[in-house]
């Protein structure tokens, strides 16, 4: 029997209470809606492992899912877990710089609130 990776993924909510991956995936097409979640499962089976062409790391422990033209970006926590922080269509080659900065404020948001946690 294969284990997965990662033990669970997480979305990332904000201090509104809104889920923006999950949002960006309810805005799509089922067919592209399908493809991230085949692509999410693939994330969960291989965790760390998972390579292009569906996915690539990006800097500062930022990586992203490519199902097609559209980016979910995430980064690993605990080891074992990871955290979808930010979702766009890719219009150009390269990210945005504003999405980038995006990605690492809220990266960095939730590993002060774990680290808040820990200290309690």
């Amino acid at each position: 029997m294969n284990k997965d990776r990662l033990s669970k993924i997480y979305y990332f909510v904000d201090e509104n209470n809104f889920v923006p991956v999950k949002e960006f995936i309810n805005s799509l097409t089922e067919k592209e809606q399908a493809k991230i979640y085949a692509y999410l499962n693939e994330l969960k089976k291989q965790g760390n492992n998972l390579r292009r062409p569906m996915a690539g790391y990006l800097k500062k422990d930022i990586y992203e899912l490519r199902p097609k033209n559209n980016r979910i970006f995430y980064f690993f926590y605990l080891q074992d877990n990871a955290v979808l922080i930010h979702a766009i269509k890719k219009n150009t080659q390269k990210i945005p710089e504003d999405d980038l900065k995006l990605c690492i404020k809220r990266k960095d948001e939730i590993e002060n609130k774990i680290e808040k946690l820990k200290k309690v």
